[in-house]
Order: structure tokens, then sequence, then C-alpha cells
């Protein structure tokens, strides 16, 4: 869309009010209203009426102070504080009566408004500028490609997702010699050069994850051991950090150099998860609502659970995608320089937000804008809608998968509705939930009706390859 250069002047009138529309261009009006005793003079004299109820001053009885001690004290600010809410009301009345579909708020001319002279003026002016939205003109009829990416899983993720499972739904064991995934319980004793424990020396009784040891010459040498065994261990070689340090010895962090870095372990007690069996009683505890029989169909219920959830990403990557798509395809010119000024005056209370800032990131903001226009002309076009019902539903289903996940049991109809009840009654909450399935719905939206180029990749390969795009974007330009 092009911008017209030509100020057009068009007069156009609200019954009860001067309101004069000058069209700076298609995307920008000037908005002068012009207000006589005739439009505020009833409202200020009610207001004043109200004050002197209500004011009280020594030499007077209560609600009787004399109108004309009121109008000197108050007078000014009373004007002002009507006038301002009858423009207000005004500029709204005449955008929605001349169905103007503004883009922010409109800004009044403050340099305007300072010079009026509230003590003797009895007839003012005041402008307010608006930035009109341009028209959207897009179809997603007309085969828009973007690329989508089709998460596919391994077989060697379906097995580490499963042994993950059966340690998570196994039993706890003390076996009597310590393999690598056990947990060792024992007493570390400091030792000296020749490993010779300190009389003195610090003393604690800890446990050991073998497994997230960094260092696999100390793994090795507590695999194999029985209660009652001892082996040195060099602390600092085989932890992480301080932080691990310090607890395992059971000690503060700026402790540490205190003491030495050699201790010897006596091991005491072997715990280990002795991981669940894969039969029917595993399938109903991951499960409950599904009907598995057997594991070729686990394995399946776990591939479709493990691919919505790296699907996720990958939904993400190309709304982001078609966003673009359609935002550079739409074309849609904007009130640039009204967004601007109306971006810092909206942030006022922003010391981050300056006009300097919102310069150099407008191009941003600008992409930000058209879509939200557009999102808005999609849900009017396609009868994008969430309801209450769905949004009660959502929250049922949260609930429980809450209860079911804490290995409670599935709360019944009248908790489930208390529940939705106390969320909806949080106005900030429920918006939250609203945007959240609108958000799903355009996804669907667009997954539906625009050309999907499908490329299916493991989700490692797609961590790749979205780490070498965002590499290539963000490198500097030669």
């Amino acid at each position: 869309m092009s911008l017209c250069p030509a100020k057009i002047a068009l007069k156009q009138k609200l019954a009860f009010m001067n309101i004069i529309q000058e069209n700076k261009n298609e995307l920008a009006a000037v908005l002068k209203i012009q207000l006589g005793p005739d439009d505020y003079q009833e409202k200020v004299e009610k207001a004043m009426k109200d004050l002197q109820k209500k004011m009280q001053m020594p030499g007077f009885r209560p609600g009787k102070v004399p109108m004309g001690i009121v109008k000197k004290q108050y007078g000014k600010g009373v004007l002002a504080e009507e006038v301002n809410k009858i423009l207000m009301d005004a500029v709204y009345d005449y955008i929605k009566e001349k169905e103007i579909n503004i883009l922010g708020n409109p800004l009044p001319d403050h340099d305007k408004a300072d010079d009026i002279d509230w003590d003797n003026q009895t007839e003012f002016e005041f402008h307010y500028e608006i930035g009109i939205a341009p028209k959207v003109e897009l179809s997603l009829e007309e085969k828009i490609e973007v690329d989508y990416h089709k998460i596919k899983v391994e077989d060697s993720l379906i097995d580490d997702t499963i042994k993950d499972l059966t340690r998570r739904y196994g039993k706890m064991i003390t076996p009597e010699q310590s393999e690598k995934e056990d947990v060792l319980f024992g007493e570390f004793e400091e030792v000296d050069g020749e490993g010779n424990v300190i009389e003195s020396g610090l003393k604690n009784k800890s446990n050991i994850y073998v497994q997230y040891l960094k260092d696999e010459e100390t793994q090795k040498s507590l695999v194999g051991l029985k209660s009652g065994d001892a082996v040195v261990i060099d602390v600092v070689k085989a932890v992480e950090n301080e932080s691990e340090m310090a607890s395992m010895l059971g000690v503060k962090k700026e402790e540490l150099e205190q003491y030495g870095k050699d201790y010897r372990f006596t091991l005491e007690r072997i715990s280990r998860i002795e991981p669940a069996e894969v039969n029917e009683d595993l399938f109903r505890k991951i499960a409950p609502e599904k009907d598995i029989a057997d594991e070729k169909a686990f394995r399946e219920f776990i591939a479709e659970q493990l691919g919505k959830q790296y699907q996720v990403d990958a939904d993400k990557h190309f709304k982001n995608e078609a966003i673009k798509t359609l935002v550079e395809k739409a074309q849609l010119a904007l009130p640039e320089d009204f967004l601007k000024r109306w971006i810092v005056e909206a942030n006022r209370d922003n010391s981050e937000i300056t006009p300097e800032k919102v310069e150099d990131e407008f191009a941003s903001f600008a992409d930000s804008f058209r879509w939200q226009l557009i999102e808005n002309h999609l849900i009017k076009e396609y009868k994008v809608e969430v309801k209450h019902e769905e949004v009660a539903d959502h929250l049922k289903n949260f609930m429980r998968q809450q209860m079911q996940q804490y290995g409670q049991p599935e709360p019944d109809e009248e908790t489930l509705n208390n529940f939705v009840k106390r969320i909806a009654s949080n106005q900030e909450e429920i918006k939250k939930i609203y945007d959240q399935l609108f958000d799903v719905k355009i996804l669907e939206l667009l997954k539906e009706k625009l050309q999907l180029r499908e490329k299916q990749l493991t989700f490692d390969e797609f961590v790749n390859e979205m780490t070498e795009r965002y590499k290539n974007q963000n490198q500097p330009q030669a």
C-alpha cells in the first residue's frame, strides 16, 4: 500500500460536538475537537456541587462553603478534569462511530494543550493524532509454501525412554556388590599422602552416585565393592565442582581449603534401583487411560508421546517461519512516525524504552504490529474462537494430568468443576489460558491451510540445523 503524501481535510461532525478529521495521509490523521461551554458546563457545575457538599473549611458548616470559594480553590482543576473526560469519550465515540481501525491509542498534542489558558478561555480546541491500520488483503487459500520439519523418533530414543521408565517405576534393593549405576553410602576419612587416616582430619558419612562422578578411574574403583571395603578417592578429581565436593564432605564451600583432597571411603550400604518389568502392570502405570496389551503397542505409544514432545519445538519454528512469510507477503504499510511516538508515549514509565532504542529496533516492532493485524484478520476470516467449554476442558485435563503425575486417583467431576471456577475467578490467569488456546488454534489453522514443504529428520538433526541456521543469521555481514 502506497502512502499518500498530500493532506486531505475531511470535516466530519458528531451530533453533540464539533470534531474535524484531517487526514495527513492514508494511515495517519489528526482529530480536532472543539469544545464550548455547552459541551462541558453542565458536567463542571455538577462536579463543583458534589465537591461543595464534601468540602470542609473553618468558619463554615460542612457542605456550606460558598461556591465562590470552592471555584476559586478548585475551579480550574475541576474544569480541566471534566474537559479531559469529555475529550476521551468524544475521541473514542468518534472512532467507533466512523469505524476507524486504529493502531495503538490516540496521541494528544501536548504542546497545544500546554498553551491553554484555563483561567480565561471558554472555547477550547484539542488535537489528537491517530494511526490508521492498513486493510489486510491476504488469503491462506493462495497456496503459500512454508517449510515444516517433521520429527521422527529413533528406536534408540525409545529404548532409552523405556529404560528410564522402568527405573522410575522400579523398586529399591540393597545388593551385596556395587555396580556403576548404584548409590553408595559410607564414611569419608581424610588421609595423608601415604593413604593413612589423619586422626584429627575431616570425617563425614555421605552418598556417592557412582555414574555421575566425572573421573572414569574413580568410577571403576567403586565398582565391585562389598560392605566394609575401602578405597582412597581424590575428591578434586572425582567430582564436578566445589559445591558438590562440599556437600559430599559435609562442610561449607568456603571451608574446603582447610582440608586435603584425598579421602578413604569405607562402604557401608549399597542402594540400587531394580527396574520394573516391561509388562501390563507397567503399561497401566504409564498410560492408565490406554489399553496397551503388549510391548509392541507400548513402544508405539512411547514413540507417539516422544513425537508430540519433540514436535513442539519444530512447530514453534514453523509458526515463526509462517509469520515471516505472511508478513512479507501481505506487504502492510504502517504509520511509522506515529507508531514510534506512540511506543515511547505508552512506555513513559520504562526508562529503557527511549526514542533511540525504538528507532534502532523499530523493524522488529513493526513486524509485530503487522502480524497482529494479520492474525486478527485470520481470526475474523476463518471464525477462530475459543469457547468457555474448551477452557473448562483444558483446565480439567490439566488437573487430571497433575493428579496422575503425583500418583493420585482420578478427581471426581465436582472437584474438577470447583477447580475450573477457582481459576476462572482470576481474570489474569483465565486470559493466559484463552491466549494459549488461541495460539494453538492459529497454529492448527496455519498447518491446515498453508502448503507445507515437509522434511523428516531426527530431533538432534533438527537442533543442529536450527543452530547452524541462526548462527549464520547472526553473523555480521561482510
